[in-house]
């Protein structure tokens, strides 16, 4: 927060003057396993002498859920969570940091897949592009992001004003009451799973506490960002075999 706000360090020195250093963030993230293992639980001892068991049990149960994030989705989004939600608490005291903010983590996830796609270098056994094969190859199309209450992109679900989904369907309603305000209501009474939306699979399987569905067409065997009807209200006329477009989906 004092990178943030552009504040300075001042270190003392052993003759008893100061130096002032520039906060840098840049490699916060590094921080290895077992260092942040000993820094979550100082952190929680603080918390818990300074501002009492219930805020010190919050600041435990994010540590935790850090971890099984490590471990399901790897240390780099780990890491990219942990700091998003602690800023986030930072700036608003009553955040719960005790429960999954899944729009949080698939934001995450999808924006570092698509960092690193972007980032890998061409491979050396491709040739190089010339305007020879430019009409036998032409440009990919660019990806999109939809909304994955209604099918149709430009748009989150909380801001979505669509009656209907790409299938036809009413669209699921909007849990005001829900950590995320993306979050939509499923059939069942829950709230749809972000991750199998995405993905059509969630790391938690029968056991998420989330709906695992359609929330386009309600098909229980996939989630929004593989259905065949994501998009179809912008195109009606377009064939099926060509939306297997690769897609972002909104959250």
């Amino acid at each position: 927060m004092k990178v943030v706000r552009g504040e300075d360090k001042l270190v003392l020195n052993a003759n008893g003057s100061f130096t002032v250093k520039n906060l840098d963030r840049r490699n916060e993230k590094l921080i290895s396993v077992v260092d942040w293992h000993a820094a979550s639980r100082a952190t929680e001892e603080r918390i818990r002498f300074h501002h009492g068991d219930y805020r010190a049990d919050a600041f435990a149960a994010h540590h935790k859920l850090v971890m099984d994030l490590g471990r399901s989705h790897g240390w780099e989004v780990a890491m990219d969570y942990d700091v998003q939600q602690l800023e986030v608490a930072a700036l608003n005291p009553s955040h719960d940091l005790s429960v999954l903010d899944t729009t949080a983590l698939m934001i995450i996830a999808t924006r570092l897949s698509v960092q690193h796609t972007s980032t890998q270098p061409p491979s050396p056994l491709k040739r190089g592009f010339s305007s020879d094969n430019l009409s036998s190859h032409p440009p990919k199309k660019r990806s999109r992001s939809y909304c994955f209450r209604c099918g149709v992109p430009g748009h989150f679900p909380a801001d979505c004003k669509a009656e209907q989904t790409s299938s036809g369907k009413p669209t699921a309603p909007v849990i005001s009451t829900a950590c995320s305000k993306h979050a939509i209501l499923a059939p069942n009474g829950k709230q749809f799973c972000f991750t199998f939306a995405r993905n059509s699979s969630c790391n938690y399987g029968d056991s998420c506490s989330n709906f695992h569905g359609c929330s386009l067409c309600g098909d229980p065997s996939h989630g929004a960002g593989t259905c065949q009807t994501l998009g179809v209200l912008l195109h009606p006329s377009t064939p099926t075999g060509q939306r297997n477009c690769f897609v972002h989906l909104v959250f």
